[in-house]
């Protein structure tokens, strides 16, 4: 019976919708096919055209041969549904339907007979050969438009979860030119497809070149002849010259290859992502203008808001990437980018997972339209709005903020704002309630808008939340009728019967229909609130089904981004909401028995699952209010029983105590207070009473006077009979803060003292008293140098409480080796200066103390410990450096040979005139580090041969050729050349450019003694045969150039410089880039060394003693496991070091450490250098060993353009690690160690600081080791890339020549203005240089060549955005240490950063001096035109200004830490860039010119810690009316303004050309 109308369309619309993801692979097949078969036969279709298929070119096919069995069902053809189901015969498995499908797609003919027979004509007229299909030759020529308007509009809903993006992959290669053969891409251009012209004019890419591998890898290739039939029986031999014939033309081998591509498209998403992006850009590209591409961008954003996207959502493919998010991905690569509508693209990325790359699209319409003078910043504008949402889904709060800043009107509202990103909760409240009031005033010159008003509203609500001002928050939702604000407070106040009347809200219920995880929780909490423990279940599930959703939705878990922390926190509040019903079960059944539940596993369950300790107080009152709750009907059902025994069932004291303990350190001392009061009603034990008071007392630090007061009352009517030692000793700590806080230090000392003597091993009080004891001898000196008069006995005074201060610092590290103890280490370095010239109280305290300390304390500070060798105090790192030699030889040894290499370099021609009387009884410094070498030998005999073997090979064998050490030479004379022209051209004094040019002339000089060996006085009868190739090819013309040519002026001698960098460069170029280790160096290419199975104590010394392993004692007061007693402790801890000694004995080798200590690591595992984010005792057998070297020896080019080796090392955990072997003096070499300590320094405070570890910041030590005092092993890596390398990619041999001609167009400019007066003279010279900069940018170098090239590195769009996220943060690390270290020459080459992580890196760190002393300049760091562009507006202001303000932020609240830390690393820089300037000095001219230059260093030290300061937020004390003011700045202004003057067009044309400020 024939179906009727209704039946008819009902049975289609079921075919199109019908769900094969529920079928087996077979079955689902073989029911697509039967669809596929009942929707053609619409169109005539007869089995017999399969047998047809393919066709064979003996046979003809006619027309007159194909009859039309089949009746044309126009109505079924033309039917909407019936267009749906037709379209999922695109997708068929079977590829004959498939092909057939693609016919009438593309010919719009509604005929399969007519199709097939068009397709057969064509393939037999082209000459196609049997076997091939019918559309083998493609489809017939159609424009490029038409194509994609059909493909736009076509209707995909019938393709249920598959992606419609394969079928417009597929309809654009079917509609390419078929005609043509294919060749092999040559070298740098594999994996792609390639076509030859039929004109012959050689080879060009396909439209876009067919990129086949969509993600791109580091692939190796391995090469094996198989053109022999040994292998297979002339199996590879056959069908290579199957493959050969497809190259050609004849042959149709390009249609062949688009068919099989074709193929491929439907069985691989990432090949059918990268064919997309690929073919519809050469389509879109093809149009014939923007006129035609405009008229595509609404049939496009009418596909794109199609209603049935949504269920690409269950699509399961590998790459889990849905249609929507492909075609986003799609329109992030076209050129010239389609403008879409905001709106839709915003809520596209939040509903299907392409918010990385909504962003990149709105962003790019955002700076197009603001470059065109469009007002883009207004509230009204879509645009921003929906930049803005996308960011607040990605939870960028910070890019949000930074945003509402920009479009606000009111400058107090940007004072605000400002106060809210940097977490002033406190004092953003204010200013944000100033402004409502202001508002509310009703005054006729401040009438904000709706939108701004709504801003000061919501930021207001939010900051409240942080405070816990729940009752108040309510009131204002209940005044502006916010139910879900209002659902939110009423259960956090245990306002249930509010909570019961607010669910049934049309606007809850809306809020539970969008999938309000949130909203759903709250009927969780109802739930088990009412007893209904049964739906908990239900509800549950239910609440996780809609997280997992949203998780779905967001972009993957990338390094410093907080997308995922608010589903992070949904899903811990769902675990405990499922174990809160478990306790409310468990205590019901109990309580009706009268019997005690155990819930101690689920208590300490909860008691570990809490949030971190620098994440914010909003997040953890979501968790703690509702365990309050939860705790108070716990005591509720067990009112009956004992107070004692009701206490063990619930937690509360620790959570209470928790809370206030993290609010307190947050600055909210109100909700600490709060949090702790909430106690009064329960019964707590001892511990948790003395932790209770604790936190009372510090909630009156860092207050007023009278709050001080109170303080100390509180401590003073405190009975201490029921605490314990350590309790005690913390009260009198507190006690004698306050007293010192109320400048009563005589009391401070006394309690100080009387702590120490409750507990001698409480290292909390140690430090607390040695920082008194330092500001007590501060207060001395200052007081002596106010009297002018004769001081002696305060002098003395002062050298007593530093060595008092000394003792307790030492002591604390003594008791316990913390981190915190470990910071005041650099402090008891720093005080050995105090004692002058001789060896005094200071240094000898040092050495008594010293001794008993774990040698592990020391490692980060052997710079430090060296350059002391070279002071008096050398007597009291003695035992330091052996003790260290012992337990960590590998932290030592190339530190010490350097520094011992050095020193008697400069030692030994003082040694040769005449030998000091008093040798024996102050050796010198190179006679100390022969003597620790001679003890390491003798400690590790066999770790010392290795490293010995390792580092004379490299040393000898690796250095750079001639040509490369004077290329580096020479290059480095062109920059101070180029310099004096520039002086030159900014007509400054002519006596400094002539001291300059004759500083040349001498370095020339120099140069060919070294190279050529001209006017040397002996002759060397040592010269090689490459030395003298060297010689006979450059000697002559080396002197003929430089030394017999020397009344040329500085342009001539730039001319000349140029011709020899190019001429060398030549030279070098031609060697080979990688070679065999073995031709190099035979025996490190036979090095090999077993990694042995190493255990927990095998590299451990014997010389291990009970205070090496104190570290793993528990320090926290609060710390349950310190109710075990401390003999036992100690105890256990000697019966494990004395088992590790007995074990290290059996394994030894004879050396004085287990076999594990003997083989050698991978260098740069510890610290400074190490990147591991734990700051504790190291553990050598857990450290990557060295098991051999790579064979390859790779010939590079640094960042200072020396051509290098970079030899590879093979770790025992499988990974490479990759060195460069670099040339270097001295003074560089100990600048990067210092640089290391001081991203280590830096990293350490960044640890510390709630607002640095929401923000995700951190910093990476650049691993340098010194090899010899003039040799440097530096970790490189291949994805190190620095400005240069990335300008000279992109512009090729024209990237050198910009430097020479920007001074020529200087030059010219000026001469061309002729003689001017000299009033006028240095802003003509200012205007030249600016009209010079500005013709560079606009004409010579793109702003975008960092985008392009990191779109290239990284083509995903969400990868992308987290790379500039992490890049932008990192930045702003590098640019505070630029700003505050005065180090200006970041040129292009100095600027390095690793493309696959984001990560700076700080390559030749140095601090420019003038006389030894730092100076501000006028460009702070740099932030030129294609880094500012790279990071864009948003990320700009919303990431590195923050991220700079907070860095700064943790620096200077350790500002009383750092300062002597400061002290060391200045002192040893300054001394180190004095002697490169002089001539050597030994150890006791070195300390007369240190004593010189004391005051100088001390001037450095606060000029940086001023930098630090500024940059930080500033502090207001009254916010409130400071935000009604009429233009109040917001506390970041410094940091604005130093973004300003970095990017300021006319003080970037003002460097130096060799900084190259137009990149």
């Amino acid at each position: 019976m024939p179906l009727t109308k209704s039946e008819r369309e009902n049975f289609l619309w079921q075919l199109a919708l019908f769900d094969f993801q529920r079928l087996s692979e077979v079955s689902s097949q073989a029911l697509g096919d039967m669809i596929c078969c009942i929707v053609l036969r619409a169109y005539g279709y007869n089995s017999s055209i399969i047998q047809e298929y393919p066709f064979g070119l003996d046979k003809c096919l006619q027309s007159k041969d194909i009859t039309h069995n089949l009746e044309r069902r126009d109505r079924i053809v033309k039917d909407e549904t019936f267009h749906k189901l037709f379209v999922s015969c695109l997708l068929s498995a079977n590829p004959f339907v498939r092909s057939l499908s693609m016919g009438i797609f593309s010919t719009q003919v509604d005929d399969c007979i007519l199709v097939h027979e068009m397709l057969s004509n064509i393939a037999i007229k082209s000459g196609c050969r049997k076997g091939d299909f019918a559309d083998i030759v493609g489809m017939p020529n159609r424009l490029p438009i038409d194509v994609l308007r059909q493909v736009l509009e076509a209707d995909f809903e019938g393709l249920g979860q598959r992606l419609f993006t394969t079928v417009i992959v597929d309809v654009l290669l079917a509609s390419g030119k078929h005609i043509g053969g294919v060749c092999l891409g040559h070298e740098g251009l594999d994996h792609q497809v390639f076509v030859t012209h039929t004109d012959g004019e050689g080879i060009n890419l396909f439209p876009g070149c067919l990129r086949l591998n969509h993600e791109k890898r580091e692939i190796q290739y391995h090469t094996i002849d198989l053109s022999t039939d040994e292998y297979d029986g002339g199996l590879y031999s056959s069908f290579t010259k199957v493959l050969m014939s497809e190259r050609s033309e004849e042959l149709y081998g390009r249609g062949r290859c688009i068919a099989a591509i074709r193929n491929l498209v439907h069985g691989d998403v990432d090949t059918c992502q990268s064919m997309l992006e690929i073919c519809f850009q050469a389509a879109w590209q093809y149009l014939p203008g923007n006129q035609a591409r405009a008229s595509l961008i609404e049939p496009l954003g009418r596909l794109l808001a199609k209603p049935f996207h949504s269920q690409f959502l269950k699509a399961r493919q590998g790459s889990q990437m849905n249609a929507v998010q492909s075609m986003l991905r799609l329109l992030v690569h076209l050129r010239p980018m389609p403008v879409i509508d905001p709106f839709l693209l915003q809520s596209l990325g939040v509903n299907y997972k392409g918010c990385n790359e909504a962003l990149s699209l709105l962003e790019s319409q955002y700076v197009a339209l603001k470059t065109n003078g469009y007002d883009v910043d207004s509230p009204s504008h879509d645009l921003i709005k929906a930049i803005q949402q996308c960011y607040e889904s990605l939870g960028d709060r910070d890019v949000s903020i930074s945003i509402s800043s920009a479009i606000s009107s009111f400058p107090g509202t940007k004072f605000a704002l400002s106060l809210d990103t940097y977490d002033l909760v406190n004092e953003a409240t204010d200013a944000y309630l100033s402004l409502i009031d202001r508002a509310d005033g009703n005054h006729a010159e401040f009438l904000p808008t709706e939108c701004e008003m709504e801003l000061w509203e919501e930021r207001w609500v939010e900051a409240h939340k942080e405070l816990s001002q729940w009752a108040l928050i309510d009131e204002f939702a209940s005044s502006t009728g916010n139910a879900n604000l209002m659902l939110e407070c009423a259960w956090k106040t245990n306002n249930w019967e509010k909570v019961k009347s607010l669910i049934p809200l049309p606007s809850v219920v809306a809020s539970l229909e969008e999938g309000d995880a949130l909203t759903k929780m709250t009927e969780i909490y109802l739930a088990i609130h009412d007893g209904n423990l049964e739906e908990v279940e239900s509800l549950h599930a239910q609440t996780a089904q809609l997280c997992l959703h949203q998780w779905q939705l967001l972009p993957s878990v990338g390094l410093g981004s907080n997308t995922h922390n608010s589903l992070f926190q949904q899903f811990s509040r769902l675990v405990e909401l499922r174990e809160t019903s478990q306790i409310m079960v468990e205590t019901s059944s109990h309580s009706a028995r009268r019997t005690i539940p155990d819930l101690k596993v689920l208590l300490g369950s909860w008691r570990h699952r809490l949030p971190n300790s620098f994440e914010r107080v909003s997040e953890w009152n979501d968790i703690f209010l509702w365990r309050f709750q939860i705790f108070d009907a716990i005591s509720s059902n067990f009112s009956w029983a004992d107070p004692n025994t009701v206490t063990t069932l619930h937690d509360r004291p620790f959570a209470c105590i928790s809370l206030g303990r993290t609010a307190r350190k947050q600055g909210l001392k109100e909700v600490a207070a709060f949090s702790l009061n909430s106690l009064t009603d329960c019964t707590i034990d001892v511990e948790y009473a003395f932790l209770k008071l604790r936190e009372q007392v510090m909630s009156f630090q860092n207050s007023s006077v009278e709050s001080l007061k109170g303080g100390l009352n509180l401590v003073n009517s405190t009975n201490l009979s029921f605490f314990d030692s350590r309790q005690k000793s913390e009260m009198f700590r507190l006690k004698a803060y306050f007293f010192n806080a109320l400048n009563e230090k005589p009391k401070s000392n006394q309690a100080y003292c009387h702590a120490v003597q409750i507990c001698p091993t409480y290292a909390r009080a140690w430090i607390d008293w040695g920082r008194l004891c330092a500001s007590l001898s501060d207060d001395t000196r200052k007081q002596a140098s106010e009297e002018r008069a004769e001081s002696k006995g305060l002098t003395k005074k002062t050298g007593l409480y530093l060595v008092q201060a000394m003792g307790c610092f030492l002591e604390a590290v003594r008791c316990d080796p913390n981190e915190q103890s470990r910071d005041h280490i650099p402090y008891c370095l720093s005080m050995l200066a105090n004692d002058g010239p001789t060896y005094g109280n200071l240094c000898r305290t040092f050495e008594t103390r010293s001794l008993v300390l774990p040698s592990w304390v020391w490692l980060p500070w052997i710079p430090q410990l060296l350059s002391s060798l070279c002071r008096v105090e050398a007597r009291a790192m003695k035992a330091i450096l052996v003790g260290i030699l012992k337990d960590h030889p590998q932290a030592l040894y190339y530190s010490l040979r350097s520094f011992y290499l050095e020193r008697r370099d400069i030692e030994r021609p003082k040694a040769q005139k005449a030998a000091s009387p008093n040798d024996d009884d102050a050796p010198s410094s190179s006679r100390l580090a022969e003597e620790f070498m001679s003890n390491l030998r003798k400690a590790h005999p066999i770790l010392w041969l290795r490293l010995e073997h390792i580092l004379e090979d490299l040393i000898v064998r690796f250095r750079p050729s001639y040509e490369a050490e004077l290329l580096h030479s020479i290059i480095a004379l062109l920059q101070k050349a180029s310099t004096i022209s520039d002086h030159k051209t900014n007509r400054d004094g002519s006596t400094e450019a002539s001291s300059q040019m004759e500083a040349c002339t001498k370095t020339l000089a120099m140069l060919g003694v070294k190279f050529f060996h001209f006017n040397r006085e002996k002759s060397d009868n040592s010269t090689t045969r490459k030395s003298a190739r060297f010689h006979a090819k450059y000697a002559s013309l080396f002197k003929s150039d430089f030394l017999e040519n020397k009344g040329s002026n500085g342009d001539n001698l730039v001319d000349r410089l140029q011709k020899w960098k190019t001429m060398l460069e030549l030279g070098i170029s031609r060697v080979p880039n990688k070679s065999n280790l073995n031709e190099v160096s035979p025996s490190l290419s036979w090095f090999s060394s077993q990694a042995p199975d190493l255990w927990a104590g095998a590299c451990e010394s014997k010389s291990l003693t009970i205070s090496n392993s104190q570290h793993d004692a528990p320090t926290s007061l609060d710390n349950a496991l310190y109710k075990a007693k401390r003999s036992s402790a100690l105890a256990a801890a000697k019966t494990n070091s004395q088992a590790v000694l007995v074990a290290a004995n059996s394994e030894g080798l004879g050396g004085h450490t287990g076999g594990g200590a003997a083989v050698v690591e991978i260098p740069g595992q510890y610290a400074p250098t190490s990147s591991s984010v734990l700051d504790s005792r190291p553990f050598p057998e857990l450290h990557v060993k060295l098991v051999k070297f790579h064979q390859t020896l790779e010939l590079t080019s640094t960042s200072t353009k020396q051509h290098v080796h970079r030899i590879t090392m093979i770790g025992s955990d499988g990974k490479k690690y990759r060195f460069l072997l670099q040339l270097a003096i001295p003074y560089w070499i100990r600048t990067d160690e210092r640089s290391a300590q001081v991203q280590y320094v830096m990293g350490k405070a960044l640890r510390r600081d709630s607002r640095a570890c929401r923000r995700c910041l951190t910093t990476l030590p650049s691993v340098v080791i010194p090899v010899a005092q003039r040799m440097r092993m530096s970790a490189n890596e291949t994805s190190h890339q620095s400005l240069d390398s990335i300008f000279r990619h992109a512009q090729g041999p024209k990237s050198n020549r910009l430097t020479s001609y920007f001074q020529e167009k200087v030059a010219s400019y000026l001469r061309d203005l002729g003689e001017v007066e000299e009033d006028k003279k240095n802003q003509l010279m200012k205007d030249a240089k600016l009209t010079v900069y500005q013709d560079i940018c606009h004409k010579l170098v793109l702003p975008n060549m960092l985008s392009k090239y990191m779109m290239e590195m990284i083509p995903s769009a969400e990868h992308l955005f987290q790379f500039r996220h992490v890049f932008a943060s990192q930045l702003a690390a590098n640019s505070l240490l630029q700003y505050a270290f005065a180090v200006v020459e970041r040129t292009p080459t100095r600027f390095v950063f690793c493309n696959a992580t984001g990560k700076m890196l700080p390559q030749d760190f140095r601090s420019q001096y003038n006389h030894g002393l730092l100076e501000k300049h006028d460009v702070p760091f740099r932030m030129t035109r294609n880094i500012a562009e790279f990071i864009g507006p948003f990320l700009l202001e919303g990431v590195f200004i923050p991220s700079f303000t907070s860095i700064s932020s943790a620096m200077h609240s350790k500002r009383s830490v750092l300062e002597p830390i400061l002290h060391l690393l200045l002192r040893d820089d300054v001394m180190s860039w004095y002697i490169s300037k002089s001539s050597t000095k030994n150890d006791q001219k070195m300390q007369e010119v240190e004593r010189q230059l004391s005051d100088r260093v001390w001037s450095n030290v606060r000029f940086v810690q001023d930098r630090f300061e500024e940059c930080s937020p500033r502090k207001v004390l009254d916010t409130a009316a400071e935000a009604i003011k009429p233009n109040p700045d917001p506390i970041d202004i410094k940091v604005r303004s130093l973004v300003d003057a970095a990017t300021n067009a006319e003080k970037l044309s003002m460097m130096s050309s060799a900084y190259q400020s137009w990149l």
